[in-house]
Parts: structure tokens; sequence; C-alpha cells
């Protein structure tokens, strides 16, 4: 038996006895549910997966308006359809749909194969991107190494079919299926996870059209591979530190720090948060923490009994956290990349940096997607819930969920520029950083 899975055993009559006073809002409980949990789905655990969810969001969702929605009435509306799914399946994504109604991307079920991809940092997914441009499903951000890439598929490609179908039909219709989100652009992610994210082994087909007008079919097998967080960071144009990195986990902050820390003599700094589809809150409030100096407001953390999160009678999360700057933060000028999915603590990081004046943000409009769950909570029969458990505000205090995160400078994406390579959001934000520098003192890029 491991060390963390014996200290979960020791924790479990400490935990159970009083739960409400030393573990009030089951962090240390959803550990042990997964050590308990089971991973049958048969009738029984159906009701009993049904029940948790529901109740779980009626006591626990951090807004007890429930955004609007009686969610009442979408319990007494979802039961019979959820009970009576005629598969697993089908049980699964009835069950989703119900959070759907809260119109929350943070809220959601996961079924039992996509929570242990979550689990083991796996995937299973084609690796495609696509951005409807003009009305027609333009092909954007291709996984390099993905089978679409080594196919042929490339960035302004026009995808013309799907197994079949005409692909713009293919898109309305998954659109019109897809569960709620926090906003339009959220809902059309779940489109693309939709034709990314099949079951492994399974076969889909692509018609494409090139730029020049010829045509392209590719044939695409979804298989499960690791997925692992990654993170690379290039010095551009000489002096200027580029950073990306997939989300905000924990196992490449020491990374991300590290080249935080290298990039103290830069002339100014990209960090590029598209596509970032966020993670750690705590994390990103330590990456704001390098650019800021002394104690700065961070954003306002909003509860369901308007209380800070605690554990064992301990702090965790502050409704009011301050932002503890470094003692020798960077000041060399930032700029931030994002586009409709950059999510959660991307937002929160482009969003802060922004109304503190400490960046200039470039690109989309982002996902509007930040509101904030502490883990999963595993569900009878295999599956689990997301449910979202803090809101969110700004240091100058606006709300982020369902209105986004405002770009400094908005860069529309044409098919032109995919077609040719280009990428004008990066290089709006090196031109603008390039006359930042010029226009600085000769010691403004180095710390103090």
């Amino acid at each position: 038996m491991s060390l963390s899975r014996l200290m979960l055993v020791l924790l479990v009559p400490v935990v159970m006895s009083g739960c409400a006073v030393v573990d009030p809002h089951r962090i240390l409980a959803r550990q042990i549910d997964r050590l308990t949990v089971s991973s049958t789905l048969d009738e029984h655990n159906r009701e009993a997966a049904f029940d948790q969810v529901w109740h779980t969001i009626n006591d626990s969702y951090v807004d007890p308006g429930f955004n609007g929605v009686d969610w009442a009435a979408v319990g007494q509306r979802y039961r019979p359809l959820v009970l009576n799914a005629p598969d697993d399946a089908s049980f699964w994504a009835e069950l989703d749909h119900m959070t759907g109604e809260l119109n929350d991307a943070h809220t959601r079920v996961e079924n039992p194969a996509r929570y242990a991809q979550i689990k083991h940092d796996k995937s299973a997914s084609l690796g495609l991107g696509v951005d409807e441009i003009d009305g027609r499903l333009i092909m954007h951000g291709i996984s390099g190494m993905s089978q679409a890439a080594l196919l042929g598929v490339r960035s302004g490609q026009e995808l013309t079919g799907v197994d079949g179908q005409d692909a713009l039909a293919w898109w309305q219709q998954q659109r019109a299926q897809v569960r709620g989100g926090s906003t339009a652009w959220s809902r059309d992610a779940y489109v693309l996870r939709a034709l990314n994210n099949l079951p492994a082994g399974k076969v889909r087909t692509l018609a494409l059209t090139r730029p020049d007008g010829t045509h392209l079919s590719v044939e695409l097998t979804n298989e499960e591979a690791a997925s692992p967080p990654w993170i690379y960071a290039h010095t551009l144009n000489g002096n200027l530190t580029y950073i990306r990195f997939s989300g905000f986990d924990r196992q490449i902050k020491p990374e991300l720090m590290k080249l935080l820390d290298q990039a103290a003599r830069s002339s100014g700094i990209v960090i590029d948060l598209r596509g970032n589809g966020g993670g750690d809150g705590l994390m990103a409030m330590d990456l704001l923490s390098r650019f800021v100096k002394g104690e700065i407001k961070g954003a306002q953390v909003i509860t369901r009994d308007h209380k800070p999160v605690r554990l064992f009678g301990f702090s965790l999360l502050d409704t009011n956290p301050v932002l503890q700057g470094d003692a020798h933060p960077l000041t060399a000028p930032l700029a931030i990349l994002v586009d409709r999915h950059s999510a959660s603590a991307a937002e929160l990081v482009a969003g802060a940096a922004q109304s503190l004046g400490r960046a200039k943000v470039f690109g989309e409009t982002t996902c509007g997607c930040l509101l904030g769950f502490f883990d999963y909570d595993p569900l009878p029969g295999g599956g689990a819930l997301a449910f979202s458990e803090v809101d969110i505000r700004l240091p100058n205090g606006e709300r982020i969920e369902g209105r986004g995160v405002v770009p400094d400078v908005s860069i529309t994406v044409t098919r032109t520029a995919l077609e040719q390579g280009a990428d004008p959001t990066l290089q709006s934000a090196l031109s603008w950083l390039a006359t930042e520098a010029a226009s600085a003192p000769a010691t403004a890029a180095k710390t103090p």
C-alpha cells in the first residue's frame, strides 16, 4: 500500500466522524471515495449516481439560485431520461446534459472512460482544430505529430465532409445537440470535442479542400495516448522571452518558474495562453505574483456560504486573497496572447494582469468560463462529477464568467492568415514589445 493510500485509510475515521467540521467541502472525502466507489453501473447505481449529482449540486453549487434555473424542475424532467437510458453511454450523456442546464462549463459529468483518462493524463483525440470563418469550417491548430498532420491535414484547409456527411450540416447538428455551456463559444468547444474524441479504435473520415482547390480525404483512427502537461519557451528577436504551456498543472510549475527567472533580463515577455484550458487557480496566482511587487489585492473568491475554504480548520482559500508580490518582480513589458479556447485559470491570469495594468492582452475574447471546482466527485458506476464551488471576480470587481476577457488588441483569425501560416496575434504583440523596448530607458530590462 502506498503512503498516500495509507494516509487516506488512517484519515477515514477522522473525516467520517466530523466531516462537516474538518472537511466541509469534502476535499479529502473525495479522495477516499476514489478507493471505495463501485464501478458497476447496475440499476441501483444508476439511481445512486443520479441522486448524488442532483443533491450535490442542490446543496453545494456556488450559486444557490442555480443561475436562474429551476433545479428541482430540471431534476424531475431528467430523472426518467437518465434512469431509463437504453445503454451506459446514453446514461452518462443524459446525466451530463442535466448538469448542462446550468449553462456552466465547469459543472459537468464525465463518463468512466473519460474520467479514467483524466486521472492518468491520457487522451483519445484526433488532434484537430477547427474555426468557423465566414460560414466555412477551416482547419486551425493541427497537433504537430497527430495522424492528421502526418496524412497532410494543414491549417487553412476547409473541412467539407465528416464521415460522408456535409461538414457544416454535421457541425450544426452537433451544435444543436451539445449540452449547455458558459458561452456560445464554449458550446462550440463541445462540438470540437465531439469531432475529436471518439471511442478508441473508431475510424473517422474527413474530406478537405486545400487552398489551391484540390481535395484530400483522410481516415483517422482514434488512439488513446499519454497526454502529459507540456511547456516550452523560445528567445525571439534576440532578447524577447516567449513561453507557452498546456495548462495550469503543478507538474510543470517548477519549469515555468525557472523560465521566468531566466526572463529577468529580457526586454519583453510573451505568455501565450491560446488554447490553454486553465487548471490550478493557485498556480495562476503564483504566476501573477512574479509580475507585481508588494501585497496586491487579488481576485475575489465567492463561495456558497461566503466563507473561506477550510480543511481541518485551516483556510485553504480566502475569500479575498492577496497577491504576495515578488521582492524583485519582472518589470519588462508583458504581452499575453489569448483566444476563444483560453479558459478558467488562463482567463484569471489574462484578466487580472490586464486589470492591474501589468500586461497588454492580444487576440480573441476568451471562453468566459471562470468558475472553479476543487476536485472531481467520484460517482457510483465509475463516472465523476465536477461542479462549480467558487465564483471569481477580478481585482477590479469584473466577472469573467459568461463574458470573457476582452483583449486590448483584438485580432480576427482569417483564412488567408491560416493559409499563409501567419500568426497575426503574435506579430502584433511582438511589434508592441519592440516599440516598448525602443522607448524604455537602457536599464529598464535589468532586475533590481
